[in-house]
């Protein structure tokens, strides 16, 4: 199963000179780490023909044109259905670099229980570039996640302004009652600090607050997917990391394209993460 790579020298990223042929040299390399975390997830690709000074656009339906090797799957949406890809092999993360996905992003649930999520994302979402702010409330949401709900945490970067904190969960709670129980842990956190946090969507009305947005874990809800590229400047990467590492050392440049060789040389932060699965407690 060979893929054809095409236009290789197409420059991607015009600032830092990154070219398409580099997007995919890094995803080959960062295989092994995002596969396990991304198979059977249906996915939205993020595609940038021409650069991402030149806008792209968010694919959802997978074209007529993609080879028939590639996994797919039909999800049911209002007035039909949507055939989406499944990126379970690396020609499969090679072809969709090669169609300038930069940034895959996946469902909460995998096959074949796709209305039943298998993780809870919160996606803490600062006021401007307040990313001091983002790391405070990633360490108090870690210690109401881990103190009162006895519940495993992990965290990443999202290679934009914010922290992803994930908690993997058995696949036996419907989103319904996943997207309750994240409501109810950000309720939690606006109570501890009203006045730090929100859980209003609506960004006119947050003011000075972080928002702890948890509506990521509804059905057909999509997160930026653990080491994907994301289309700024620099090409910063959304980067599995350990709590260790959030601190006031950490910036939204840490890990980039760039950078990303020294990082995979050393153990993988998520590495067993789904052993810490538990049901959804009280």
């Amino acid at each position: 199963m060979k893929v054809e790579i095409t236009n290789e020298d197409k420059i991607l990223f015009p600032k830092d000179k990154i070219t398409k042929g580099d997007l995919i040299k890094y995803y080959e390399a960062v295989a092994a780490r995002i596969l396990p975390l991304i198979k059977d997830r249906p996915i939205s690709m993020e595609r940038y023909p021409d650069g991402i000074k030149k806008g792209g656009f968010i694919q959802k339906e997978i074209s007529n044109y993609f080879p028939s090797w590639m996994k797919t799957k039909g999800v049911k949406k209002e007035g039909g259905s949507v055939k989406m890809v499944l990126c379970n092999t690396k020609d499969a993360l090679r072809y969709l670099a090669n169609q300038a996905c930069v940034t895959p992003h996946i469902w909460q649930s995998r096959l074949p229980n796709l209305k039943y999520p298998n993780r809870i994302v919160f996606d803490l979402d600062p006021p401007g570039k307040n990313f001091a702010m983002v790391i405070e409330a990633a360490k108090h949401l870690r210690e109401v996640l881990e103190d009162d709900f006895k519940m495993k945490t992990f965290v990443m970067t999202t290679g934009s302004k914010g922290l992803h904190v994930v908690v993997p969960i058995k696949p036996i709670h419907p989103f319904e009652e996943v997207r309750a129980f994240a409501k109810e842990v950000g309720e939690v956190m606006v109570e501890e600090e009203p006045s730090l946090y929100t859980l209003n969507p609506r960004k006119s009305e947050r003011r000075s607050k972080l928002f702890i947005d948890y509506l990521r874990n509804g059905y057909a809800q999509t997160a930026v997917a653990p080491y994907a590229v994301r289309a700024l400047d620099g090409a910063p990467v959304a980067m599995p990391i350990s709590w260790s590492e959030v601190t006031s050392r950490l910036s939204l440049q840490t890990f980039t394209l760039k950078t990303i060789k020294r990082r995979l040389a050393k153990a993988d932060p998520w590495s067993g993460m789904e052993r810490s699965a538990r049901t959804l407690s009280k």
